[in-house]
């Protein structure tokens, strides 16, 4: 089933979905600009009706109605990766409207945080790719001198992170995510480049997709592996 999220947030632009850890099969987080200040985090509750309650404001099986965060500065684009760091905490890569990849995290103590050092500058797209074990990312930027860069970041010393260019990173589109759609007959109505994925435990593996479509909306399906 094809849900709408967040119809009564003024938002733009792609968005983007990871699985999270969070309540007891683990929360889907959805990471989206705002039409004109800060970002968006929402949450879909995946526990069962008869799992142990965490999140009596959110309903099992329901989108939250969003959290606002990161006002003073209008982004283009962000995206949201589940970290084993913290434990569990969350890393964000903001793009704003003067091309700077803001380095975000989240804590439990203190919610989204921003880093004192960017990720990169001058920069038109991005793509973030899903950390390993140990915590490590790495992304890849399309500059305003049209060159693509990879970068990668180690872990340690976490929470501060620090990015170097790197020699390779993921594809700046996520293929996997427009392949999907066609399959479901809805890429038509499409945004171009707003197409995302991520893989999920839910319903015993599935493919999150989230998209937003030329009436300005966000939608979001799970579709089997």
């Amino acid at each position: 089933m094809t849900e709408i999220v967040g119809a009564d947030r003024a938002t733009a632009g792609p968005a983007s979905i990871a699985q999270g850890v969070y309540g007891a099969r683990g929360n889907l987080e959805l990471l989206a600009c705002d039409a004109v200040d800060g970002l968006w985090v929402f949450w879909f509750n995946a526990d069962h009706d008869d799992d142990p309650l965490q999140t009596p404001e959110v309903p099992p099986g329901r989108w939250s109605a969003g959290l606002h965060f990161a006002a003073g500065a209008r982004y283009v684009d962000a995206q949201i990766v589940q970290s084993p760091l913290g434990p569990n905490h969350l890393e964000v890569l903001a793009l704003d409207a003067e091309g700077g990849l803001q380095s975000w995290y989240w804590s439990p103590e203190a919610a989204f945080t921003r880093r004192g050092t960017d990720a990169a500058s001058d920069v038109a797209r991005f793509r973030l790719g899903e950390p390993d074990d140990e915590g490590a990312l790495r992304a890849t930027t399309l500059g305003g001198d049209g060159r693509i860069r990879g970068f990668a970041s180690a872990p340690l010393p976490y929470p501060e992170r620090s990015w170097h260019p790197a020699s390779a990173g993921p594809a700046l589109d996520d293929e996997r995510a427009v392949r999907r759609l066609g399959e479901l007959g809805v890429l038509h109505r499409v945004v171009p480049g707003t197409a995302r994925s991520a893989d999920s435990t839910r319903h015993g593996g599935t493919v999150e997709l989230v998209w937003r479509e030329h009436d300005g909306l966000l939608r979001h399906r799970g579709v089997p592996v």
